[in-house]
């Protein structure tokens, strides 16, 4: 431990010499950003205000290039993450540790009703574990057990002042999630190592029966503990797969959601999120745990699972046993039976999108469902019986949300048109008035799941909003409002929210600070890289232009700072999607490919509006078309870019789009394809790295199958029954048509398997072009070691410079220096 402190120490002073070092050097306060600033940023993570008002909690962590181990994909930084806490009521104190006497490795869980105690985690040294801290003497019990993280459901809830509930792994191995982010390297490492002694064998076994996969080793169980923190003890009352659980709002009843036999693979659709087992609904006792009722033959989409605010009944889609989840039904399931809702013609979506989220709650004692016609495209709130038609009541909005603010007894609350409207019965009723805008103050969590995110409207009679300038309001669901303090400046992303507090960070190049605007004012409570707030981050312009069929649309171009010569355009591709990005937070801007940083090496950056492909047998040439008109809009309002001088760049859906680009066209010299797909063929039916090792997860033959069918690939049938589409969707197919240079980045854990770089390398060896294959080991879909995102910036900048140099009179490329990290292939020397 004390070396790891030194460690953390020696970077700080290192971080604070060099930026008294950019000061001195130069009479510009201001500088661009560099590859090594956004692998050592500090950063703020999740907040919450105590229930009683008095605490505000905050997550700190520590340089990002300071963590020990990058094992769990963005949960690494929990390794080097503290607890603050701010007194709200005492705004001359400084915020103080949480727990004194614990160094970094905890995590913020939930807080008791009464704010007396608050629920947290710890991770260090591979191991994970709750404990209760006692807000009165800032004391933490550990418990012992070990937390379960969800894919799709709750993982703790508080259910009495003095009682929580948790779902903990009872063999103290990590969740499925991390064990997916960091687990698999070290069980292939175990089983080479049981290989090479020779004394046992090492092998994994799978078993395919009726399109069901079976696993030789039983999937990790997980319990449901109720803990008592006044004295510590612990009782089981569930033990299974569970994903997850809701407690009722009397707390008397807890509905369950956990896996069950094997759900055959259908025939006709594959969707791309669901499991591999039915998903069984029960309701237990929280008195005792004694199972009252359990819904057979119907299986339980995730991500909805809502109590009525009487306890009458819990809300779930639910589809009968081997249906498609879009033929499912809105049911409200009881102890005394389960009541489907008549949705007369509207519908939720595609099965995948119903996987994804159906959005639905509680009006009064009546289910309320976020649908739309079918055949139609607008989706309303409908208020449902199991009797009479359904009735819209939003259609007065021009933009209906399906996220709700907040839900009440006998109303529900939501922000749209930017107004603030309570939802009954009897319709909308608008509660700002009309010369008001605001917007919802969303505290950011990316460690809730959708249901909790998006799904899950707090039962709460308040909502925080902000308005135009900056200004914070209290918002009550009788139409009352309060300011929050009196300042209007901007509020960046927010942390948390109360009635009476609102934690939210400002940024300054690339520093943030933390604020607490409270009914009373606004201060400053505390912040993170303080020497590198000269560092300037690129604003995106606007490119106006039509899109391939003539809509008006809007691309975005990053360019170097004025005076800077332009290295070359790198046109980032991504179809259906564009990047307006300057800044959300540190931890966004250290993982991909952020144009920020490309354009502060002196590469513009032109993000186009593009097609996600929409008809199969012309998407490569739609790619080609739509790219063309964002470059042609951009040069022709830039004419200082150098057109002889593009490359076209992508990550994921985006690489793939590069490759078939680079099939069909010889506008661009340069091409970089990052995880990109290759061969629908193979992509179709090859293992995540995971799965391999960890068969006993489940497998996810879903994802890479739903994927191509469903998802993005859009294909709509297995290989064997629209072999001519895939081959039309395989840029690995017609590589003898590639005569620009490609670098391809992949990563050996990569869901993306890495052989889809490497036949499209071999391919274009085979035909004589040139390509480099750049592989990092150990990474995933995303790079998360600081040495890997270093090196992969300087194989991008060596590539781009070597392909995109200018060309000489003697038709030579002049590289100049080129910025290198050790080591990286070089090109022959010429003869």
């Amino acid at each position: 431990m004390f070396v790891f402190f030194t460690r953390l120490a020696g970077a700080t002073i290192m971080a604070a010499c060099l930026s008294a070092s950019a000061f001195a050097q130069g009479s510009n306060p201001s500088r661009p950003l560099a590859v090594n600033d956004i692998t050592r940023l500090a950063s703020f993570g999740r907040g919450a205000v105590s229930p009683d008002g008095r605490w505000a909690v905050y997550e700190k962590r520590g340089a990002y290039d300071s963590i020990p181990r990058f094992e769990y994909e963005w949960r690494s930084t929990w390794t080097v993450m503290n607890l603050w806490l701010a007194d709200i009521h005492n705004p001359g104190a400084a915020p103080a540790p949480l727990i004194p006497e614990e160094g970094p490795g905890l995590q913020r869980v939930a807080w008791s009703p009464s704010g007396a105690h608050l629920l947290v985690s710890r991770l260090r040294d591979r191991k994970f574990e709750l404990g209760v801290v006692s807000m009165a003497d800032r004391s933490v019990r550990w418990t012992g057990l070990t937390p379960d993280v969800p894919r799709t459901g709750a993982s703790a809830e508080w259910v009495s002042t003095d009682a929580v509930l948790v779902l903990v792994r009872p063999d103290h191995s990590l969740p499925e999630s991390m064990r997916y982010q960091g687990g698999s390297p070290m069980r292939i490492t175990a089983a080479w190592e049981r290989t090479a002694r020779g004394r046992e064998p090492s092998r994994t076994v799978v078993d395919a029966r009726a399109g069901v996969m079976n696993a030789e080793v039983p999937s990790p169980t997980s319990t449901l503990v109720l803990i008592n923190v006044a004295d510590g003890s612990a009782r089981t009352l569930a033990e299974g797969r569970i994903n997850d659980f809701a407690v009722s709002p009397d707390r008397r009843q807890i509905a369950i959601v956990q896996s069950g036999e094997g759900a055959a693979m259908a025939t006709r659709e594959v969707v791309q999120f669901e499991r591999g087992e039915r998903q069984r609904l029960s309701i237990i006792t929280l008195a005792d745990g004694r199972e009252v009722w359990r819904m057979a033959g119907r299986d339980v989409a995730p991500h909805l699972l809502r109590w009525s605010p009487d306890s009458r009944a819990v809300l779930v889609w639910a589809r009968q046993d081997g249906a498609s989840w879009a033929d499912g039904d809105l049911v409200q399931a009881a102890s005394d039976g389960v009541t489907s809702m008549n949705l007369d013609g509207l519908t939720t979506g595609s099965s995948t999108e119903t996987v994804l989220g159906v959005h639905a709650d509680w009006l009064g004692d009546r289910p309320v469902l976020y649908a739309r016609a079918r055949g139609g495209s607008r989706f309303d709130w409908h208020i449902l019986s199991p009797t009479t038609a359904p009735r819209p009541l939003t259609t007065a909005l021009k933009s209906v949300p399906g996220r709700l603010a907040a839900a009440g007894r006998h109303e529900l609350q939501l922000f749209a048109d930017g107004g603030y409207w309570s939802l009954r019965e009897t319709g909308l009723h608008r509660l700002t008035p009309n010369g008001m805008s605001m917007e919802p103050a969303i505290a950011s969590d990316q460690e809730l799941v959708t249901r909790l995110k998006v799904n899950e409207a707090p039962r709460r009679d308040w909502a925080v909003a902000q308005g135009a300038k900056g200004g914070t309001q209290i918002l009550m669901d009788d139409g009352r409002r309060r300011q929050l303090g009196t300042a209007t400046g901007p509020v960046g992303r927010v942390l948390a929210v109360s009635p009476e507090a609102i934690l939210f960070l400002r940024r300054t190049g690339l520093s943030e600070a933390l604020y607490l605007r409270t009914l009373s004012g606004e201060r400053p409570i505390d912040a993170v890289n303080e020497d590198l707030k000269t560092v300037k981050l690129v604003e995106p312009r606007p490119v106006t232009h039509q899109d391939i069929d003539g809509r008006e649309t809007r691309s975005w171009l990053f360019l170097p700072d004025e005076g800077t010569p332009i290295r070359g355009v790198v046109v980032r591709v991504y179809p259906g999607s564009t990047d307006s990005h300057t800044w959300f937070d540190p931890l966004t801007l250290t993982y991909g490919f952020r144009p920020q940083v490309l354009a502060a090496a002196g590469f513009a950056v032109l993000s186009p509006s593009m097609p996600d492909g929409r008809i199969i047998a012309s998407r490569g040439d739609d790619f080609v078309r739509g790219v063309d008109l964002a470059v042609d809009a951009a040069l022709a309002a830039y004419p200082q870019l150098p057109a002889d001088r593009m490359a076209v760049m992508g990550h994921s859906f985006g690489g793939y789009a590069a490759l078939e680009i680079a099939a069909r066209s010889t506008r661009y010299r340069s091409y970089v394809a990052s995880s990109a797909f290759s061969d629908m063929f193979g992509m179709w039916g090859e293992f995540d790295p995971a799965t391999r090792i960890f068969p006993e997860d489940g497998g996810r033959m879903r994802a890479s199958q739903g994927w191509t069918e469903a998802g993005q690939g859009k294909l709509a049938a297995p290989p064997w029954e629209a072999s001519d589409a895939y081959a039309a969707s395989s840029p690995y197919l017609i590589a003898n048509r590639i005569t620009a240079p490609v670098m391809l980045l992949t990563a050996d854990m990569d869901f993306v398997p890495l052989s889809q770089a490497e036949r499209m390398f071999s391919a274009i060896l085979r035909n004589g072009g040139q390509a480099r294959l750049v592989t990092y080991w150990g990474e995933r879909h995303i790079l998360w070691s600081p040495a890997n995102i270093r090196d992969r910036f300087a194989q991008i900048f060596n590539w781009l410079d070597l392909t995109l140099a200018p060309i000489n009179t003697a038709g030579q490329s002049n590289l100049g220096g080129v910025p290198t990290v050790e080591p990286i292939p070089r090109a022959p020397p010429p003869p």
